[in-house]
C-alpha cells in the first residue's frame, strides 16, 4: 500500500537558547506545551547552529548549504535566491509551500516586500522581511500587499499559520513559520504574559559575572540582565501558548498522523553568559539550540537523542524522514536514521563560525573566529590573530567555565587535533581569509555597502 505524504510543520523562534524550556530542565520558564510535546516526541540534546546570527542562519537552514556558499554571510546581506531551497524541494513532490513570519533574507531595506521570485520557491507568503516591533505586527503576502494587524505578533502569525494548515488540509503541505520573539527587544510583549515573571526571582546561570559587556561602551548589572530574562521568559511563554494552538489545529483536523512537526530556533542568546549579551560566539549559550520533532509519523521514536546535529541538517534529515531531499549538492547530511533508530549516529562534529562580526558584535570588539563542536569538547580559533581561544569539556563544565589550553599535555593533544579538524572545515569552505577579502572573493562589496549605507556604518 503507497504511503500517505507527510506533511511538514516547521516551527523556529528567534534567539531562544536551548536551556530555556521546561523540557531541557529549567524549571523558572513557563512552557507547559512544548514540554508536553517533547515528552511524546523526539528531544535533541545537541542541536548546534552552524553560525549563531539570524540571517546566515537562515540561509543555511532554507538551503543545507553553510553561509559561505548561500551569499547572506552577515546580518542583512541577502541570500542568493537562484539557489534551490526546501520550498523547490516540497513543491516538486506535490506539496504546497508556505512561509509565515520573519523572512530577514532579502537584504536592506528591512521594510520591503519581497518580490516573488526572490520567495526561494514559497507558494503561499505572509512575511515581514525584518522587523521587532512585536506589539505592531505587519506582514506583506504574495501580491505585496501591506496587513498591518492589532495584537501580538506570534499570535496574529499563528492565525495565518492555523488558515494555511486548514486551508490545505485535503492536500500535502510544509509550512515554514518564523516568530520573531524571543529576540530582544524584551519589552515588546503583553503584559499577560510579562506579569508572570518576577526578575527578583529569577536564577542567573553560574556563568553570568556580576557585571556584563553590552558593548563597548556600556557594562550592565546583575539586575538589569533579571529585568531582560523577565521579558524573555514572558515571550517564550506567550509562544509556547501559540505552539500549543498549533498542535491542537493540527489534531482537531485529523491531520496528527501523517504530520511531522518541529519547533527549534535559529540561534540562542547569552543573556549575561560568560559575561556578554546577545550571539554571534561559539559559547553555548549562542550556538546551542532547542530541537523537538513530534507528531503521529508511524516511523518517528519517542524519547531523547543525545547525538549531534547542526543547523544545516535540519532540511536534508526531515526532508529524508518524507522520503524527499535536494537535487542538488548541500553541505547538510541527511540523518533521518536518528529519528527512526535509537543506536544510529548523528554528526562526528559540528563547524562553527561568524565569517563577517556585524552589528552588535561589532559593537562588542568581536573578532572573526571559527570553531568545532566533537566529542566532549568545543574548541575556537581566533583568526584575528591565529591564537587558539578556547578549549571546553561541555560535558564536564557546562557552563564552560574552566578553559583547558595549557592546563595538561593531554588537554594541548585534545586541541591540537580538534585545531586540526578545525582547519580541515575551514579550508574546505572559507580558507580563513580576513572578513573583507571574504566579502570581495564572494563578490558581495556593493551589497555590503549598501547594507552599511542603510545602517549609517562605514563602508569598505
Amino acid at each position: 500500500m503507497k504511503k500517505s505524504p507527510i506533511n511538514l510543520l516547521f516551527v523556529f523562534s528567534d534567539q531562544h537558547r536551548w536551556c530555556d524550556l521546561g523540557c531541557y530542565g529549567n524549571s523558572d520558564v513557563i512552557s507547559p506545551n512544548i514540554d508536553a510535546f517533547a515528552s511524546e516526541g523526539l528531544r535533541f540534546d545537541q542541536c548546534y547552529s552552524n553560525c549563531p546570527l539570524c540571517v546566515p542562519a537562515r540561509g543555511n537552514l532554507l538551503t543545507g548549504l553553510h553561509s559561505m556558499r548561500h551569499g547572506a554571510v552577515a546580518n542583512d546581506l541577502p541570500i542568493d535566491t537562484d539557489l534551490e531551497s526546501v520550498a523547490h524541494v516540497l513543491n516538486r513532490a506535490g506539496h504546497e509551500s508556505g512561509y509565515i513570519g520573519k523572512w530577514h533574507l532579502a537584504g536592506v531595506p528591512r521594510d520591503q516586500s519581497v518580490p516573488a521570485e526572490e520567495r526561494m520557491g514559497f507558494q503561499s507568503w505572509k512575511v515581514r522581511q525584518c522587523s521587532h516591533d512585536y506589539l505592531n505586527p505587519e506582514y506583506h503576502d504574495e501580491s505585496g500587499v501591506l496587513h498591518k494587524v492589532p495584537g501580538y505578533e506570534p499570535e496574529i502569525q499563528t492565525d495565518l499559520a492555523k488558515s494555511f494548515i486548514s486551508e490545505n488540509q485535503s492536500n500535502p503541505w510544509g509550512l515554514v513559520l518564523s516568530w520573531g520573539p524571543p529576540h530582544d527587544p524584551y519589552d515588546k510583549v503583553p503584559e499577560k504574559y510579562r506579569k508572570l515573571f518576577d526578575p527578583e526571582k529569577l536564577k542567573l546561570r553560574p556563568n553570568v559575572p556580576e557585571m556584563i559587556r553590552h558593548n563597548l561602551k556600556k557594562e550592565v548589572s546583575q539586575e538589569t540582565i533579571r529585568e531582560w530574562m523577565a521579558g524573555y521568559y514572558a515571550h517564550i511563554a506567550g509562544l509556547d501558548e501559540q505552539f500549543g494552538r498549533l498542535v491542537q489545529h493540527v489534531k482537531d483536523l485529523g491531520l496528527w498522523e501523517n504530520t511531522l512537526i518541529v519547533y527549534t530556533s535559529d540561534h540562542g542568546d547569552l543573556l549575561g553568559s560568560q559575561g556578554l549579551t546577545l550571539k554571534q560566539l561559539p559559547y553555548e549559550e549562542s550556538a546551542h539550540i532547542p530541537l523537538i520533532l513530534g507528531g503521529g509519523v508511524p516511523e518517528l521514536r519517542q524519547g531523547e537523542c543525545k547525538e549531534l546535529i547542526g543547523f544545516v541538517d535540519l532540511f536534508p534529515t526531515l526532508l529524508g524522514m518524507m522520503g524527499l531531499s535536494y537535487s542538488t549538492e548541500i553541505d547538510g547530511s541527511d540523518l533521518s536514521q536518528l529519528l527512526r533508530c535509537e543506536s544510529a549516529k548523528g554528526r562526528e562534529e559540528i563547524y562553527l563560525y561568524n565569517p563577517i562580526p556585524c552589528h552588535h558584535g561589532v559593537d562588542r570588539g568581536d573578532g572573526c573566529w571559527r570553531a568545532i563542536r566533537k566529542g566532549n569538547h568545543v574548541f575556537a580559533l581566533n583568526l584575528d590573530d591565529d591564537s587558539d581561544w578556547f578549549l571546553y569539556d561541555v560535558v564536564q563544565d557546562p557552563f564552560q567555565l574552566n578553559n583547558l589550553l595549557g592546563k595538561s599535555e593531554e588537554d594541548d593533544r585534545v586541541a591540537s587535533e580538534l585545531r586540526r579538524d578545525l582547519m580541515r572545515e575551514v579550508g574546505r569552505y572559507d580558507a580563513a581569509l580576513p572578513w573583507p577579502e571574504l566579502i570581495d572573493q564572494l563578490g558581495l562589496r556593493d551589497r555590503w555597502n549598501t547594507s552599511q549605507r542603510y545602517f549609517d556604518l562605514p563602508e569598505m
